[in-house]
């Protein structure tokens, strides 16, 4: 979301974020419309609202699919007319921001089910951008490694940290439910807590390393003379991946949703294929 405000005619204005699912729903109203002094006890100030900071820029709603129905028909007014009142307060004040708001729920769902307005999905839902869960996204999980490595070693002014194979095979095996966040998690959480250079199984959290496709894992027989593992798991992908072209009549999208692969993992890997000449 952030990229999104960086790259838009917005740019230089602020980008205000905030996580619907951390706020109390008491809360809610004053953080996002402010309040003027005595409006309840302990408004000894004046103070203005993430509306009112996002003035000119861009404000993003995380996990909206968390906001409270109450605040949901006052956010649907602000975004319809541009103007907000704080707590308190009987002053019209104009706004102007782009809104972003993003949930892993399915809002459709919860608007049949009365958890969020039909109103304001509609009003919102103007360019749904859906991204797969980051195991349906194979080949951005060690980029993504890599990065949060980068990162926080250079905040701790330490070099970047170095990952054996079998730590790149585990965290590429591993299901992610908590998707980037938690990629972001356990790398900050390794960085501060692993001192040396390279990072080994001995050194990952328990719940990655004891991952389903670990504990499930067949019988295998290593020959004397080693293998190439990579490219002997490769052709185990192609082969699944060509068998569900077969079943669905070449229809990538199909095939994609019998593996439980994104349309891009997909083709990335088929393409790979091609270049190797493992497949027509």
């Amino acid at each position: 979301m952030r990229s999104i405000h960086d790259m838009s005619p917005r740019h230089a204005e602020p980008f205000i974020s905030v996580n619907c699912g951390a706020l109390p729903e008491s809360l809610f109203e004053s953080e996002l419309f402010g309040y003027e002094k005595g409006a309840f006890t302990g408004a000894e100030t004046q103070k203005a609202g993430l509306f009112e900071a996002a003035h000119g820029g861009t404000l993003f709603l995380d996990e909206i699919g968390e906001m409270p129905v109450k605040m949901q028909i006052k956010l649907l007014r602000v975004i319809q007319e541009k103007r907000i009142r704080r707590v308190g307060g009987t002053q019209e004040i104009p706004v102007d921001f782009r809104l972003l708001a993003a949930t892993n729920r399915d809002l459709a769902e919860e608007v049949q089910q009365g958890g969020f307005r039909e109103d304001l999905f509609y009003r919102i839902n103007v360019v749904p951008i859906h991204l797969p869960p980051l195991r349906s996204r194979q080949e951005d999980i060690l980029p993504l490694v890599r990065h949060f490595l980068h990162k926080f070693c250079a905040q701790c002014g330490e070099p970047d940290k170095e990952l054996t194979p079998e730590v790149v095979r585990l965290f590429e095996a591993y299901h992610w439910p908590g998707n980037v966040r938690e990629l972001e998690n356990t790398m900050e959480r390794l960085v501060a807590l692993v001192p040396a250079k390279t990072l080994t199984i001995d050194d990952l959290p328990a719940n990655l390393v004891a991952t389903p496709a670990a504990e499930n894992a067949p019988d295998i027989h290593i020959p004397a003379s080693g293998l190439d593992l990579e490219a002997y798991l490769d052709n185990i992908r192609i082969r699944f991946m060509e068998k569900s072209l077969e079943m669905t009549g070449g229809v990538q999208s199909k095939s994609c949703e019998l593996l439980g692969m994104s349309f891009r993992s997909f083709r990335y890997y088929l393409s790979k294929a091609r270049d190797q000449g493992k497949t027509d």
